[in-house]
């Protein structure tokens, strides 16, 4: 049985009457009005454009992809807005990513265009700053009048040249993004002349980081709040044990897609003396650090396997292998809960390079058998997430299928078990897939980035086959 509630499906929750018409439709009686139910056939392929073509219309702002709000639940019109978003450069990446992806799995053109626009508008917050290598969290244009830090709040600073507003204080999770998308689209998509730009940038970040003492240093000449990967910090400061091995895999993560795109020894040097010395490997196998059920930090969760998909399709270490795998592994037990598609062909592309030396090329098969992941639940996930991303107030606290009902780390209810992910509120990876409650009664609309990424990672590597 499915269940059918909130604005996205009914105009009131509470229904009155159904009845089954005669061309097989289901009309559903409401307070709010009568709905009719019918079905349609698609393809996954065909659901994914539809995401896309939206996405592309909508919910674009200097190449920044983002979610758009506007005044009238459920009715976008040319009110609608995308402002700036703390994390732009995060999901700008995810979407650079989805798009390489399509492109490496179908050579659609328009995939290619799509990655890179955005990808220049990444390479672009770390240009604006004028620090090389300090990529910005958002940007905007500025003008008479213009004042972002009054608009948006938190730390805000003009470009050299007056004509925009860059968004400082940036956190790892900016830095995540942006090290999971450049290598892909350079492998994926890059001609030589798009490769030595992608060197270029991917070394002046990298750089940064290393002649900092792997701190991510702001205008201020001060770390910024969540720029911390030294050893000193994550090894020898109580504050930091949280971190220390998330951070630790980050940091492993980055330099190896420096080495990988930049060559030399440089990066590969910095990061075996990380590990060496300062055991930096061992760190990440308990990247997540178990606490009660209240305390789970989702978005973590999110930048930890971003960090782990690059690391472990490059390195060839066996030794750094092994350690590695066991560290997703674990990780992967955690989540394998969600059901993620995002979070299993993660997962899967780990276990996929122990087994395929080629990570520039595209496997030429499926390489696992289905019951290494989930493939079902990743597959029904795609059939059920609603195509439509508009963020209703959905309500499922009161259901008496929910089982015990907890509370997460911002106080919200959540369940112990997550439901169909069209019976949940709209949301990203970094969301709580228990959270029962939520929603923005329908006046924010999501990219429906976090909705491409997985399936056209999945159709690159074969998962979808």
């Amino acid at each position: 049985w499915r269940l059918f509630h909130s604005r996205r499906w009914l105009p009131s929750d509470e229904v009155r009457g159904l009845a089954l018409a005669a061309d097989g439709n289901l009309l559903v009686e409401t307070a709010g009005g009568i709905v009719k139910f019918s079905q349609q056939t698609t393809t996954l392929d065909e659901k994914m454009a539809a995401i896309n073509r939206e996405l592309q219309a909508q919910h674009l702002r200097e190449g920044l992809v983002g979610a758009i709000h506007g005044p009238t639940p459920g009715k976008v019109t040319p009110e609608w807005t995308q402002g700036s978003d703390d994390n732009d450069g995060l999901w700008t990446s995810l979407y650079v990513a989805a798009e390489a992806f399509r492109y490496g799995a179908t050579g659609a053109a328009d995939a290619k265009a799509n990655a890179w626009k955005s990808l220049r508008a990444l390479m672009f917050l770390e240009e604006v700053t004028g620090i090389p290598g300090f990529a910005a969290r958002s940007i905007w244009p500025n003008g008479p009048g213009v004042d972002a830090q009054k608009m948006f709040g938190g730390e805000w600073h003009q470009s050299a040249d007056g004509k925009w507003w860059w968004k400082g204080d940036t956190s790892s999770d900016e830095l995540d993004g942006h090290y999971f998308a450049y290598p892909i689209y350079y492998d994926l998509c890059a001609t030589p002349e798009e490769k030595k730009e992608i060197q270029a940038v991917v070394a002046r970040i990298t750089d940064h980081l290393i002649d900092h003492g792997y701190y991510y240093v702001g205008p201020s000449g001060k770390p910024t709040r969540w720029g911390v990967f030294a050893p000193e910090r994550l090894n020898h400061d109580i504050e930091w044990i949280v971190e220390r091995g998330i951070n630790s895999l980050e940091i492993l993560s980055h330099l190896k897609v420096a080495d990988h795109i930049c060559g030399g020894t440089k990066y590969a040097d910095a990061a075996r003396k990380l590990i060496d010395e300062h055991a930096y490997a061992m760190n990440t196998v308990y990247q997540k650090l178990v606490w009660p059920l209240s305390e789970v930090n989702h978005s973590d969760d999110e930048l930890a396997f971003l960090a782990y998909y690059p690391l472990l399709w490059y390195e060839r270490d066996p030794q750094l292998r092994h350690i590695y795998l066991e560290s997703i592994h674990r990780s992967w037990e955690f989540e394998r809960p969600e059901g993620s598609p995002f979070l299993n062909f993660i997962y899967a592309a780990a276990r996929q390079a122990t087994r395929w030396p080629h990570p520039t090329e595209r496997p030429p098969e499926a390489f696992l058998a289905p019951e290494k992941y989930d493939r079902d639940r990743c597959l029904e996930w795609f059939r059920l997430v609603p195509q439509e991303t508009l963020d209703w107030r959905v309500v499922n606290s009161g259901r008496q299928d929910v089982g015990e009902i907890l509370k997460n780390r911002f106080d919200q209810a959540r369940s112990s078990s997550v439901l169909p992910v069209d019976e949940r509120r709209q949301m990203r990876w970094n969301g709580d897939p228990f959270e029962l409650d939520g929603g923005a009664e329908g006046r924010r609309r999501d990219d429906g980035a976090y909705i491409l990424l997985p399936y056209w990672m999945g159709r690159w590597h074969r998962f979808l086959d």
